[in-house]
């Protein structure tokens, strides 16, 4: 019996189970799911209880409860959510179905496909329809609203029958892709772009954070295209910088973050001969913009605020090829370069003057093409940053096993075991997690069994690649930048073991091991300086998975590791991670900020899965702190406060530089993918219980219901949650129960408890948690107070940048200034430390006035520019007005007088504040940092200092 037609006879089987379950109504879906999980899962999960269907493992400390047992409270998080689900109902599936049907040969209906990275070419086309079917699976556990439902099955019936379309070409003979045209160029050899779908990738990260710049090259158009691009960098028709070699009228160079409304443009004088070597070259630096044409200046515009920094990390970065799917550049290139700075008049001039190498070349990028065979393009520039040649598909065949689905052909597939990198290919790997993601919660969440099915026959397919394969051409796949991205294959394909007991699919998640980082995590060795972060956070959510089926410890000390690594180590004040989407060095927070390109959306939608999962085998408050950090600030601002029906309104970045804007849109991208996801499943994480059911922990205070049935109970909680700071759990019901309530890190001083107004005196374990164990009546009220206050969080590289933050909720200040804002408080504050002396309350809540500066809430989804982190400037020691005369000098940390003093607040009283001041004295006398006679002037000051 071949493998492929073992693939064969399984997939039937699971297709015969789909197909039993069409036989019941509708009315007995609940049935059908009982029905199939029971017989299926592996021996040791028979009996178990589940959660979403799947087992809950013998390893679990803290277990979740089911999407459909919580109901959300009106507050801000349905205020969000319900943006999302207006899209939701909206949005047509048959967009979400067209790449799929186009690549299986079936009709699309003329649907166009979502676009952006979505669109009808890109390589990680089918990846937005995956995230999309987990958006219904969630919102149809959330509301039970039927349209959710109804769309859920369209998608998951649209994708058997194409998943059928692909086994019926199983074996189907391909012919290759043509070749690439290396011809005579400028000087050497040239390009040849034939116009019909070849076109030049550059690599991730070519010019993210460019300030000033020059591109230059040479071109000879075969024939005269309207809005073919010569270069365009960017992440889709929302942001992007791009030449045209014409716009009707000559070459015109854009830049916009705002699409095509929002352009910053260079006009060219004249058209550009066809036939004819023509060198063009476009420099920026200092707000003037350049557009030369064989060396002579033929546009300029001196208002230009933006530049390359501000796009983000575009990746569709291209010589040829448009954003907009516009016709491809049909010509010749050569001697392509790139510098990090503007170059003057006369070195453009001289540049195109010469006719073989110049004096000068780019010092970002120098692609001479002077190949002869082949698609790599040599990067000549010392950088190593070397390009590909895309030349079509050419005619892919058919898949090699049943299974197989997705919304391009094999192919990527195919070159990933042969090494290929990004971008000839993208993440082939990444976007069959998500369909198979989207899949799984189809069934998970919704109950779909067909889902199931396509979903175990697309495990079967992944096996029947990477089965057979050796470690060491796995381990060098998984290293590759982008190419070898696999999101959390090794997680879904450990769902799929435990949904079905089918060994097959638990060996199949172990191939998705990256052994060496593996290895790292759990030496607790940290390597992840220069790492893609979302290529790598996902992995470990499949290594818990695999630790929960068996796989070793080693797993979950990896993750665990992993986890302490990257929080707080690479944390900025929102919860986000990475810069330029890649982690920097441990402890570079400030060292790490830029301008746009901090903290991608999708790193911290992992991070939290992360948390919450390493919660589970440990809770511990520490966990919730930080999830509850980045659900209240980055992942509630990562969603607009507006209405759209066709645009998801999400950000890819959520920058912390000063004077930044977010922006909002993402349609088919990776982040746009996520964030419909983010905003519907809020309620997934605010209750767990013990395994014995003897304790329910409390980890959020967001407006809630818990349906507990095992129990007979009911929790509702009210408050206003993030934008209050008290919340009452009510009970309905009875019996004995150990309620613990998660104490905020912020909160400690203050934290109470009463029970039926009557204040407790309670408990905070090690474990971070306020445990109330008593047996509960029917009506009992439990009313929580978090006291909120302002408070700062330092940079760890560099305590004089901080954030402003209230309680969980960080501010930013309202401000574009391109620098960072200086603030000085200290010498306002009194007895108490409380920063309330320094910062006025606005009118709205939650807002302040500090520095003449408005403060808002991060969470509100603006596109104002706004500072995440300021300047905290002391230069002189004050105490409440009364200055010392003296330096407020630093010690080698960072660390001023005022800080280490401060550190000591609230103060009991009078006394216990100049005791302070004077041991404080001391030490900086001893250290060097004053002298005798400043340090008797600093306790005078403070003697004299009216501090209450």
């Amino acid at each position: 019996m071949t493998h492929n037609e073992m693939s064969r006879r399984r997939l039937l089987r699971y297709g015969a189970v789909a197909a039993g379950a069409t036989l019941v109504g509708a009315a007995d879906t609940g049935a059908v799911a009982a029905a199939l999980d029971t017989p299926v899962g592996p021996a040791a999960a028979v009996g178990r209880p589940r959660v979403n269907r799947l087992p809950v493992p013998a390893s679990w400390r803290a277990v979740p409860f089911s999407l459909d047992q919580v109901d959300l409270g009106a507050s801000l998080f349905t205020e969000k959510r319900d943006r999302v689900l207006a899209y939701a109902r909206e949005y047509p599936v048959d967009r979400i179905l067209s790449n799929f049907r186009a690549a299986a040969g079936l009709d699309t209906g003329s649907a166009e496909p979502p676009g952006g990275w979505d669109d009808a070419t890109g390589n990680l086309r089918g990846h937005y329809s995956g995230h999309f079917l987990s958006m219904l699976a969630q919102a149809w556990a959330d509301t039970g609203e039927a349209v959710f439902k109804d769309k859920l099955d369209t998608v998951v019936a649209g994708l058997k029958e194409c998943q059928d379309a692909w086994t019926e070409q199983v074996g189907r003979p391909g012919t290759p892709p043509p070749p690439a045209v290396w011809s005579t160029g400028k000087a050497g050899g040239g390009l040849e772009l034939t116009g019909d779908g070849q076109y030049v990738g550059l690599p991730d990260s070519t010019v993210d954070g460019l300030d000033t710049f020059t591109i230059a090259l040479w071109v000879r158009l075969a024939e005269k295209r309207t809005w073919s691009r010569v270069f365009d960098f960017g992440t889709g028709t929302g942001t992007y910088m791009f030449l045209t070699a014409d716009d009707g009228t000559g070459p015109r160079f854009a830049i916009t973050t705002g699409g095509n409304s929002g352009e910053q443009r260079i006009r060219g004088t004249a058209p550009l001969p066809v036939g004819q070597w023509v060198h063009l070259t476009v420099t920026l630096a200092g707000g003037t913009g350049t557009l030369y044409v064989d060396g002579a200046v033929a546009g300029t515009n001196a208002a230009m605020t933006l530049s390359p920094a501000d796009l983000g990390a575009p990746k569709n970065n291209w010589i040829g090829r448009s954003q907009f799917g516009d016709p491809n550049l049909a010509g010749t290139v050569d001697e392509f370069h790139l510098y990090d700075r503007a170059l003057d008049a006369a070195e453009v001039a001289a540049l195109a003057a010469a006719s073989a190498d110049s004096a000068t070349h780019g010092n970002l990028a120098w692609y001479r093409f002077d190949e002869t065979s082949g698609t790599a393009v040599a990067d000549s520039s010392g950088r190593a940053w070397d390009a590909t040649v895309v030349t079509g598909p050419g005619g892919a065949p058919g898949p090699s096993h049943a299974g197989f689905l997705a919304a391009y052909p094999e192919t990527q597939f195919v070159q990933l075991e042969s090494y290929v990198t990004y971008p000839a290919i993208w993440a082939p790997y990444y976007t069959c997690h998500k369909i198979m993601r989207g899949l799984l919660d189809a069934y998970t969440l919704a109950g779909n069994t067909t889902a199931l099915a396509v979903v175990s026959g697309m495990g079967e397919w992944v096996h029947s690649r990477l089965g057979a394969l050796p470690r060491e051409q796995l381990d060098r796949m998984w290293s590759l930048y982008i190419a070898g991205e696999y999101g959390g294959m090794n997680e879904v394909m450990a769902d799929l073991y435990a949904l079905t007991g089918d060994t097959t699919f638990l060996d199949t998640a172990r191939c998705f091991d990256n052994t060496g980082l593996l290895a790292d995590c759990v030496a607790d060795t940290d390597s992840l300086d220069g790492k893609h972060a979302n290529q790598h956070i996902p992995q470990f959510l499949g290594y818990l998975r695999l630790f929960e089926n068996g796989g070793g410890e080693d797993y979950r000390t990896a993750a665990v590791n992993f986890f302490d690594m990257v929080v707080p180590h690479r944390t900025y004040v929102h919860g986000g991670t990475g810069q330029g989407e890649v982690f920097r060095r441990r402890d570079a927070i400030a060292g790490s900020i830029v301008t746009t390109t901090n903290a991608e959306s999708c790193a911290a939608y992992n991070m939290l899965k992360v948390a919450r999962g390493l919660f589970l085998h440990a809770p511990d408050a520490r966990l919730f702190d930080y999830y509850d950090k980045t659900l209240v600030n980055q992942i509630l601002a990562s969603r607009q406060d507006a209405d759209s029906t066709d645009d998801p309104l999400v950000t890819y970045m959520v920058p912390v530089g000063p004077g930044v804007r977010r922006e909002y849109g993402n349609t088919g991208t990776c982040c746009g993918g996520t964030g419909l996801e983010n905003h519907t499943k809020y309620q997934d994480s605010i209750y767990f219980r013990s395994p014995r059911g003897d304790v329910l922990y409390v980890n959020l205070y967001l407006p809630s219901t818990l349906r507990w049935r095992e129990r007979g109970l009911t929790v509702t909680q009210r408050g206003d949650y993030p934008r209050s700071d008290t919340t009452t759990l009510t009970i309905t019901g009875g019996g004995r129960l150990d309620l613990r309530l998660r104490v905020p890190s912020w909160a400690r001083s203050g934290f109470t408890v009463g029970i039926n107004n009557r204040k407790q005196t309670v408990r905070v374990g090690r474990d971070g948690y306020a445990s109330v164990d008593r047996t509960w009546r029917d009506g009992d009220r439990v009313e929580v107070r978090f006291p909120f206050r302002l408070r700062v969080e330092r940079a760890l590289d560099d305590p004089g940048l901080q954030a402003l933050l209230y309680g969980p909720v960080a501010l930013v200040a309202k401000s574009a200034s391109p620098q960072a804002l200086p603030m000085s408080w200290y010498g306002s504050l009194k007895l108490s430390g409380d920063l309330a002396a320094a910062a006025e309350a606005g009118e709205q809540p939650m807002t302040f006035t500090a520095g003449g500066v408005p403060f808002e809430p991060f969470y509100l989804g603006d596109t104002d520019s706004y500072h995440a982190y300021f300047r905290r400037e002391e230069p002189r020691i004050v105490f409440a007005g009364t200055d010392a005369g003296v330096a407020n000098r630093a010690d080698g940390s960072g660390t001023t007088f005022l800080d280490r003093l401060w550190e000591d607040a609230p103060f009991a009283g009078r006394p216990a504040f100049l005791r302070a001041v004077a041991a404080t004295a001391r030490e900086w006398e001893s250290a060097g940092m004053l002298s005798r006679a400043e340090a008797a002037a600093v306790t005078a000051a403070a003697a004299a200092a009216r501090m209450t």
